[in-house]
């Protein structure tokens, strides 16, 4: 995302408020969305949502985030001859497997008779897992650093990145909400967990005129970072968590569940034409 370097008239207090109050509307309805799914509409209500969820953060993290890291690091480091951001993105996957996957294993081996790479694969390590949590972060940081390049951006050209931030707010925030309805995590730490994401882009949205040294001088490179950072942790829990949850063993509707993982790959490619 660019921030805007314009002279144009910038965005109104009070238009600031009203979209930050949207935004936030957005983020809580997509947040809690995976448990109102399951009272009205049952089991597949949820398969179908955790299937476009995954479409959401894999899209997001080749389309988005890793295209934006790369440009990011060519920036910062113009001498640099190597493909930094996918390098920084495939250590943090293999790192968060690591983490979520191969320690917890090792530390259970030899409880039961049972194959463990089959344990592994269909039985792993619920309501203990990291995934909803590092998800948490980074869909937070990267949601300030979005909100706050909607406050600094000229008028003319705010309403297409609210659009834009809109889309991906909620089903982001879909995407959140099923990781940790999945993860059988208790209300008491879910829900001011989620209240973290859902003000995370309002916040950033009111504090966008005072962070505009944020994105001054020096400041691209820890953006760049980041953000290969989060590609590698989007990429493990579409593909790990979510995806795998679905289709290996997954159910029924197979099909149908595949169209829903392509319709959100294919918001955050349209999303992509904007921001």
């Amino acid at each position: 995302m660019l921030a805007s370097t314009t002279t144009e008239p910038s965005i109104g207090l009070g238009l600031i408020i009203l979209w930050a109050a949207l935004i936030a509307a957005v983020g809580g309805f997509g947040v809690f969305a995976p448990w109102l799914a399951a009272r009205g509409a049952g089991g597949r209500a949820i398969a179908y949502g955790n299937s476009f969820a995954g479409g959401v953060l894999l899209a997001a993290g080749l389309i988005h985030l890793l295209a934006d890291a790369s440009d990011g690091f060519s920036t910062a480091y113009p001498d640099l001859d190597y493909p930094a951001a996918y390098a920084v993105a495939t250590f943090v996957f293999i790192l968060v497997l690591g983490i979520e996957r191969v320690i917890p294993q090792a530390l259970n081996t030899g409880s039961d008779g049972a194959d463990p790479e089959s344990a592994a694969m269909l039985g792993a390590t619920k309501g203990r897992s990291l995934a909803p949590y590092l998800l948490l972060l980074t869909l937070s940081i990267h949601s300030i650093i979005a909100g706050v390049t909607l406050g600094i951006s000229s008028a003319a050209g705010a309403g297409v990145l609210l659009i834009a931030i809109l889309a991906h707010k909620g089903a982001a925030g879909f995407a959140l909400g099923s990781t940790f309805r999945e993860a059988a995590i208790p209300p008491r730490t879910c829900i001011p967990a989620l209240l973290v994401f859902v003000g995370s882009t309002p916040l950033g949205v009111l504090l966008g005129g005072a962070a505009i040294d944020l994105f001054g001088a020096g400041s691209g490179a820890a953006e760049a970072w980041f953000k290969a950072v989060a590609a590698g942790t989007f990429l493990y829990i579409a593909t790990l968590d979510i995806v795998r949850e679905e289709f290996f063993p997954g159910g029924t509707n197979r099909g149908r569940r595949l169209l829903w993982a392509i319709l959100g790959a294919g918001v955050m490619a349209l999303v992509a034409i904007w921001v």
